[in-house]
C-alpha cells in the first residue's frame, strides 16, 4: 500500500502523516526526495526546492509553456533544469512508491500515481482561520506572517499543481479520502487513515 498526503499549509497533516506511518511500519517519504533529486542532478536539495516552488506569476507560466511547445523561439533545445527537477521528482517518487508500504508527502504525488489499487489518495485541510491559529500557535508566528505564509505555500501548491499536471489542488475528485483536520485530533485522524488503507 502507498499513500500519497497533500494538504492545505497549517493543517497538521505532517504530524498526522509520520503517525499514520509509525501506526502501519510503513517508510515516511518528504523531505530526503529533495535530497534524492539533489544527487542525481548533482547540485543541492535547496536548489531543487527552488525550482519546485512555482514563485513565477501565471502570466509567466504560460508563456514559458508556449515557449517550451514553440521549439523556435527557444533559447536552447535542452529541457530546463525546472524540468529536469520535475522529471527526478516524479521518477524519486515512483521508485519509493515500487518499495510499497509508503506514506509519501506532497510533491504531487497523488498526480503521479494516479489512481489505482494500491494507493490511497489524501487530502487534508481545515478552515483558513484555524490553520492561522495553528501555525501560530506551533511557530510562534504573528498572525499578519501566519497568514501571509498559509496563503502563499496554499497559493504555490494549487500553482504547481495545476502548471505540472493541469489538476485542480484540493479538488475531492483527485483523492480517495480527504479530512477536516479542525474535526479530528491527530490521532483519530490517523486511525480514519489506517482504516481507509486497510479497506483499500
Amino acid at each position: 500500500m502507498v499513500i500519497t498526503i497533500a494538504n492545505r499549509y497549517g493543517s497538521g497533516a505532517l504530524g498526522i502523516a509520520k503517525r499514520v506511518a509509525e501506526r502501519l511500519g510503513y517508510e515516511y517519504v518528504d523531505e530526503q526526495l529533495p535530497v534524492v533529486v539533489a544527487r542525481r542532478l548533482q547540485t543541492s536539495p535547496e536548489a531543487v526546492e527552488s525550482a519546485e516552488d512555482i514563485g513565477r506569476t501565471m502570466s509567466e507560466r504560460v508563456l514559458h509553456s508556449l515557449e517550451m511547445g514553440t521549439p523556435e523561439v527557444r533559447s536552447d533545445a535542452g529541457p530546463s533544469f525546472d524540468e529536469e527537477c520535475l522529471r527526478e521528482v516524479q521518477e524519486a517518487v515512483r521508485e519509493y512508491a515500487a518499495h510499497g508500504n509508503t506514506v509519501i508527502v506532497g510533491r504531487g504525488g497523488q498526480a503521479i500515481l494516479g489512481r489505482g489499487p494500491g494507493i490511497l489518495r489524501v487530502f487534508m485541510l481545515a478552515p483558513r482561520e484555524w490553520r492561522i491559529r495553528h501555525l501560530m500557535d506551533g511557530v510562534g508566528a504573528g498572525e499578519k506572517t501566519a497568514a501571509a505564509e498559509i496563503d502563499r505555500i496554499d497559493r504555490a501548491r494549487r500553482d504547481y499543481l495545476r502548471a505540472y499536471y493541469d489538476l485542480e489542488w484540493g479538488d475531492p475528485g483527485n483523492y480517495d479520502l480527504v479530512l477536516d483536520t479542525s474535526t479530528f485530533d491527530v490521532e483519530t485522524a490517523a486511525d480514519l487513515i489506517v482504516r481507509a488503507a486497510g479497506a483499500r
